[in-house]
């Protein structure tokens, strides 16, 4: 089970560590970046352009899970019951396995869930969106006070990205929708747990996990698209956490302005989580 922090923060202390660490580090960047940095109660700790509004990339698949939940706890889906996958033609490319197993037909909306998280799969993105529908997904960010996020098109929609249909969110509620998840009485708490434990399974590591230190554990979704690095997730370091969400677009070195994967972007992010993370840390030393 994911570990979340009972010691409470000093918000002053991290808030100046951050401040001071970060410095450096966007002064050598060309990106952009919008930093938003809560306690697990959210109270802001740090904000840095967080209600910027950018395109999100993979991180929307957040609000998609939450929303699949919530809908969950209603008790108009049960997280057991099958759902049947488009025929293989039909299935969204980027990310994931499930547009590679043809013979895959039907998944739970549970295994669908955590393949959308711990693996960014399209396919079963696309098919939890078609699930829930676009009105249920931003009608829960707006009850989860996501002020900026919108749901217009399915993943790997370039049609939909052209006639600007594209899906947007900030750092601000990136921060906001993990906070939502571990507020008292929004989850039960074995559907809080599930989403804990996929956000902790995320294999993409390159971004927030790629420089923590020990014994630091992290539960996050990333998203990438040519010249823009997303994450998004809780730090928990030594019994203290934060919600810690870093959108970061706008950068020209050619493996991060061409590719999906690493170069500068993603290098970033590791060095704005690891301050994060030294910080919490040198909290625990000073206790």
């Amino acid at each position: 089970m994911f570990p979340l922090g009972s010691q409470p923060l000093d918000h002053n202390a991290l808030r100046q560590h951050v401040d001071t660490a970060l410095a450096p580090l966007l002064a050598a960047t060309p990106a952009r970046v919008s930093l938003s940095l809560r306690d697990l109660d959210g109270g802001i700790v740090l904000a840095r352009h967080a209600d910027r509004l950018q395109p999100s990339a993979s991180i929307i698949k957040v609000p998609i899970l939450l929303a699949l939940l919530d809908a969950a706890a209603a008790g108009r889906y049960s997280l057991e019951q099958p759902l049947a996958l488009p025929a293989s033609g039909d299935r969204a490319g980027g990310t994931g396995i499930l547009a590679h197993l043809p013979s895959v037909a039907t998944l739970s909306l549970a295994e669908l869930a955590r393949l959308m998280i711990v693996l960014s799969d399209n396919v079963a993105t696309n098919a939890l969106i078609e699930l829930l529908g676009f009105d249920a997904v931003n009608q829960w960010s707006l009850r989860a006070g996501l002020t900026a996020s919108r749901l217009q098109r399915r993943m790997m929609d370039a049609a939909a990205r052209e006639a600007g249909r594209d899906n947007f969110t900030s750092a601000g509620d990136a921060t906001a929708a993990f906070c939502w998840m571990l507020r008292d009485g929004a989850l039960p708490a074995p559907l809080r747990a599930f989403a804990l434990d996929v956000l902790a399974d995320q294999r993409e590591r390159a971004h927030f996990g790629a420089a923590l230190p020990a014994p630091a554990r992290l539960a996050s979704k990333a998203g990438q698209l040519p010249g823009l690095r997303h994450d998004a997730g809780i730090l928990t370091v030594d019994n203290r956490s934060v919600v810690l969400a870093v959108l970061a677009d706008g950068f020209t070195d050619w493996q991060t302005a061409q590719t999906l994967q690493g170069g500068e972007g993603a290098a970033l992010l590791g060095q704005i989580a690891r301050v994060v993370a030294l910080g919490l840390k040198a909290q625990a030393l000073a206790h």
